[in-house]
């Protein structure tokens, strides 16, 4: 390995796909190993491309050049790590991680393990997965190759995350394909604020840059409706969304005037799903008192995106996620199972078909969390123009027009 200058941080490049002909990478590397040059071009690559991401990253996290070291986990890429101090016990301020990784694709593992991945520490953002730098597909592994990732991004959700897939695909589709991974930090976390990519095509390198997102609008989001004002439902709105003559309508008026206590085990699991679309029909009744024209209405069975999409007053267009509850004093909690709902994250995620339906995505719209409590006679809204911070409201008048929301 080349000596090593220092150690972490690392300025990003600009966002987006650029092709490096053979000429090299960022402009002072030898050509990229071709097919036709072999295993043996890359050994040169790679020392090349160890060098430019020491000195890169020595530039924001000082460190011993000692802790830098490679690692050959035995999947075919080697591994830039940054000890921190733990070998020599002199820790440093940062934590260990890697710096990158390089390799040539290997054709994918039969079987995925796992359990290597349950036993591997979770992040503490929920919004993240254990992500692999390099795919199983390509022929990566677990351990040193797990790193914390946005899930919409690992997965493959998000615009971001659809071209990240895309060249994962492209190495693992030919073994032997040359594909690099240099994780961008900005603080002393093990948790990159984006990748740098790489993967040959021919003679040719395509790099591009993908952002790490770090919001924690989740984490707010269920509070702050606990600080919005308690507004008043009228029994008639509700009643104008029932149909008497429903099985599953009769169901929800029986858990709403009795209480769902009173209802059998199955019936409170069947009541659930009819408590969510009759609070997004009093939603549509209520906003349209207000000026708020329903553009997008989701009505079909099981996991989905935003519920409703509304144009409203002062000229935006609002996502709105509601919650119906037959207990009193509960507002129901967002979804965690895969991306926290209405973060932006999630609205841009490529299954959500309100928005996906309308062409939009999360800087297109405001969002809005609208909770209903049929015990308790009330419901409540927040919004937000970001989805990264969300705002009570605390007055009707609020939601007549929302310029105040820009501001």
């Amino acid at each position: 390995m080349p000596d090593a200058a220092g150690v972490t941080g690392n300025s990003a490049p600009a966002s987006g796909p650029r092709t490096s002909p053979a000429g090299g990478y960022p402009g002072v590397l030898p050509p990229v190993p071709s097919a036709r040059e072999g295993v043996s071009r890359l050994a040169e690559f790679a020392e090349d491309l160890c060098r430019e991401w020491e000195q890169e990253y020595s530039l924001s996290t000082p460190s011993n050049p000692e802790d830098l070291v490679v690692v050959d986990p035995g999947n075919g890429f080697s591994y830039l790590f940054d000890l921190a101090g733990v070998m020599s016990q002199q820790l440093r301020s940062h934590s260990p991680r890697v710096v990158g990784v390089w390799g040539l694709s290997q054709p994918a593992r039969r079987e995925r393990d796992d359990g290597r991945i349950r036993g591997h520490p979770r992040p503490r953002r929920m919004e993240d997965d254990r992500g692999h730098l390099i795919s199983c597909a390509a022929g990566g592994g677990y351990d040193i190759n797990l790193i914390p990732m946005d899930a919409a991004l690992n997965r493959g959700w998000s615009r971001d995350g659809s071209r990240f897939r895309e060249m994962e695909r492209k190495a693992a589709s030919a073994p032997g394909t040359l594909f690099f991974i240099r994780p961008i930090y900005a603080d002393d976390t093990d948790r990159p604020r984006g990748f740098e990519v790489g993967v040959q095509s021919g003679d040719e390198l395509i790099v591009d840059v993908f952002e790490n997102p770090n919001d924690r609008a989740s984490s707010t989001q269920l509070g702050v409706l606990r600080r919005t004002t308690a507004f008043n439902l009228n029994s008639e709105d509700v009643e104008r969304c029932l149909d008497r003559t429903s099985t599953a309508d009769s169901l929800f008026v029986r858990g709403w005037h009795t209480g769902p206590g009173r209802l059998t085990r199955a019936e409170r699991c069947a009541v659930a799903c009819v408590t969510g679309h009759v609070a997004e029909s009093v939603a549509e009744i209520l906003l349209d008192s207000l000026g708020w024209r329903v553009l997008w209405h989701f009505t079909g069975p099981g996991r989905h995106g935003v519920d409703l999409v509304f144009y409203a007053p002062g000229d935006v267009v609002v996502a709105v996620e509601v919650k119906g509850s037959l207990v009193a004093g509960r507002i129901p909690r967002l979804s965690h199972r895969e991306l926290s709902q209405m973060s932006a994250a999630w609205i841009d995620k490529k299954d959500n078909p309100g928005i996906a339906e309308l062409n939009l995505d999360s800087t297109d719209v405001y969002g809005g969390l609208l909770a209903v409590n049929f015990a308790d006679s009330a419901w409540c809204m927040a919004l937000s123009a970001d989805f990264a911070e969300f705002y009570p409201i605390l007055g009707i008048d609020q939601l007549a027009d929302l310029t105040w929301l820009r501001s």
